[in-house]
């Protein structure tokens, strides 16, 4: 049987106190509580940050990818740099579907099913396997960049058209350099 507590509800602002547990004002209190080893987990990484030196953190590439990065040029017309490409998407992104296609444990190309295409927000008749009459593979689906992008992607657009087409050739045709 469930007895109905006597209290109402507490104020948002007001104070949780435990039964037998006074308020802690000394020192002592305050460690025992984990106040100050908690304030101490907070502000001890950010205080040790700023004796760091962020252009000493440098990485390594292993050696395969030093034999990619020489064959391709980056040493000299990169200043050594790889390059990075960062999308900032704070407000959101449909990614996922409408851009550069998903699909089952098998990769992209292991397509899913109308409903699970409908989650990621495609409709039922630009899923990437539904039929495309007007598509050189009718479907969807478009490889053109190496990676599975839905044929009516913004981002594949935007990427084509800031590409330089040099480079745009060599992404589609990397055998013909």
């Amino acid at each position: 049987m469930r007895r109905k507590s006597s209290r109402g509800a507490l104020h948002p602002d007001a104070p949780l106190c435990q039964p037998n547990h006074p308020r802690p004002v000394t020192r002592r209190q305050f460690i025992s509580q984990g106040f100050i080893s908690g304030a101490a987990t907070v502000i001890a990484p950010t205080v040790f940050g700023l004796f760091a030196n962020p252009r000493a953190a440098q990485a390594a590439l292993s050696p395969d990818l030093e034999t990619l990065k020489q064959a391709c040029g980056i040493a000299v017309q990169g200043a050594g740099k790889i390059p990075f490409i960062c999308i900032d998407l704070a407000g959101g992104a449909n990614m996922v579907g409408s851009n550069v296609l998903v699909g089952g444990t098998g990769g992209q190309l292991d397509f899913l099913s109308v409903a699970g295409y409908g989650i990621l927000g495609l409709p039922g008749d630009m899923v990437p396997n539904a039929p495309n009459p007007a598509s050189a593979t009718n479907d969807f689906v478009d490889r053109s960049l190496g990676l599975a992008f839905h044929l009516d992607s913004a981002f594949k657009r935007g990427i084509v058209e800031r590409a330089d087409f040099i480079r745009m050739d060599w992404v589609e045709h990397p055998d013909q350099t």
